[in-house]
């Protein structure tokens, strides 16, 4: 797979699960495949208000706020530490019985999905006060951009916005990141087969 940028409005837009709302898929992996047949799967959901979240049963789940309010969980009746731009992503199960309340207004926020047993992921959240470089190890990963950076990987420049999302990253390659606004971050995920 060759490293190349998917802008926001590339993205496909698909309802929640629970129909609820919609999604943004980035990517999922088989290509093509759906809800139930995904071995990971990144995604952008924007949030309008409070609800329930889809269940996923065997699926483990990262989420990070990128835009907006953010929102505050309730994960099996536990009532978690509110999700907001200037906090770390939250992992939890798929399997959980989870209710997010909104913290006002629109949010966009950034899930990672990945197949227990089969795949796990990471996901960082990296503020860009100066340029950085990252060293890609992992079987697979992607960024995912807040704000606006300019990037620079295999040979190509690229300036890219919120939403925007750089993909194809396999093992040897190097990314140079630098913020092209105060507020700027970057996510990155990382994938791995569960071997």
């Amino acid at each position: 797979m060759t490293i190349r940028l998917q802008r926001f409005g590339d993205h496909r837009v698909m309802p929640w699960k629970n129909g609820l709302g919609f999604t943004r898929e980035v990517i999922a992996h088989p290509s093509g495949s759906d809800a139930s047949g995904f071995l990971w799967r990144i995604s952008l959901a924007t949030v309008n208000g409070s609800g329930p979240f889809s269940p996923f049963p065997g699926i483990d789940r990262t989420i990070a706020v990128m835009a907006g309010e953010g929102m505050r969980l309730t994960v099996d009746g536990v009532l978690q530490t509110p999700l907001t731009t200037d906090t770390d992503p939250y992992s939890f199960s798929g399997d959980a019985v989870v209710q997010a309340d909104s913290l006002g207004g629109e949010t966009l926020d950034l899930n990672v999905m990945t197949r227990r047993g089969l795949w796990r992921h990471a996901m960082q959240r990296l503020p860009l006060p100066d340029e950085m470089q990252l060293n890609i190890d992992s079987d697979a990963a992607a960024l995912v951009f807040s704000g606006r950076v300019e990037v620079k990987a295999g040979g190509c420049a690229h300036s890219v916005d919120t939403g925007d999302v750089l993909l194809g990253l396999a093992p040897g390659d190097e990314i140079t990141l630098a913020a092209a606004e105060p507020t700027a971050r970057a996510f990155f995920i990382q994938l791995h087969t569960a071997h």
